[in-house]
């Protein structure tokens, strides 16, 4: 911070120009909010716990002929099923006094601790929690992949917890006991073929699924390059703009370009309903804490992602790593 602030005393001098008009000069970097964990119908749910456990219910077919003796048929299974919310932290450190004597002077205050300068407030309304929905987006809501931290080193943010792209992999392993469906002979997504890939995925979703509310998730530049091909394949007759869908024909599944994926050839699906966002405590509530002119400000909490039942959840052989029987996909 410090640095950063010299960068604009070197540039604009070091004096101080009083006005409100100076917070309007002060242009933010446009950053992505968390996006796609705040898409219609996934589940937050606030846990008092930090690990959040459930279970899917299954039972085989029952009917069968009538016979006069009694014949047993069915078996009813329980599969556990566990979300883990990790920990996870803000820890940042505050010099309110670089901005005083100098153009920033007016996000000082006289006759008040550093910590209760608007300095403090706008890095921590304007800048920290728009930053936090950043990462949350970009670096863990498909990227994570959980490290524990290395004793007294600020760790990745990638590294916090799993992301979807950890949880369907190691869902669709061979020896999981309740594995989520690979879809195989997709191959890994490109612009050329998007159209017969989405549509041979589409293929291996169940009838009854078709009228089920579902996200088809991947990146966003694959959900373009899919409707430009459905545009020259000329899949569009309407007169307007408004006349265009985002769903895969005759289905209720929308093709739903994922923020998070950017970057990404991988492909999987799932009912809205199905996907589950727990957090404990909250990343939206801080602790100041003044050390002479320095402010330190802190916030932790857990946060964890998971599905309720893998048999409502859908992805790519590529996207996974493992095909059908369990192998791995080479490279």
């Amino acid at each position: 911070m410090a640095e950063i602030v010299q960068e604009l005393v070197t540039a604009f001098g070091n004096y101080y120009i009083k006005g409100q008009n100076n917070m309007n000069r002060l242009v933010k970097k446009l950053m992505q909010g968390s996006e796609t964990l705040n898409l219609p119908g996934i589940r937050h749910i606030n846990s008092t716990e930090t690990v959040y456990q459930t279970a899917n219910v299954e039972t085989t077919e029952v009917i069968q002929g009538y016979q006069h003796g009694f014949t047993p048929k069915g078996d009813t299974e329980f599969h556990p099923n566990t979300i883990i919310l990790r920990p996870m932290k803000v820890d940042k450190q505050l010099k309110p006094d670089v901005c005083w004597d100098n153009w920033l002077g007016f996000l000082s205050a006289d006759n008040k601790h550093p910590k209760d300068w608007p300095f403090v407030r706008y890095v921590m309304e304007e800048l920290v929690g728009a930053q936090i929905e950043n990462d949350r987006e970009m670096k863990l809501a498909y990227t994570g992949q959980y490290q524990a931290p290395t004793e007294g080193t600020a760790g990745d943010a990638v590294n916090a917890m799993d992301g979807f792209k950890a949880i369907l992999t190691a869902a669709a392993a061979a020896d999981h006991v309740y594995p989520i469906h690979k879809v195989a002979d997709i191959g890994v997504l490109n612009a050329s073929d998007i159209f017969d890939q989405v549509e041979a995925f589409e293929d291996a979703i169940p009838g009854f699924l078709k009228k089920q509310n579902m996200y088809i998730f991947m990146a966003p530049e694959m959900a373009t390059a899919y409707f430009r091909k459905l545009r020259a394949l000329g899949f569009y007759d309407v007169s307007s703009a408004s006349g265009l869908s985002d769903y895969v024909d005759k289905t209720k599944h929308l093709v739903q370009g994922a923020p998070c994926m950017t970057g990404s050839t991988d492909i999987w699906a799932t009912t809205p309903g199905n996907i589950l966002h727990l957090t404990k405590r909250s990343s939206k509530n801080f602790d100041m804490q003044a050390f002479h002119r320095d402010v330190d400000v802190m916030c932790d909490w857990f946060e964890g992602l998971g599905f309720t039942d893998n048999d409502l959840v859908f992805a790519s052989t590529n996207t996974v790593g493992w095909k059908t029987d369990g192998s791995a996909v080479e490279e």
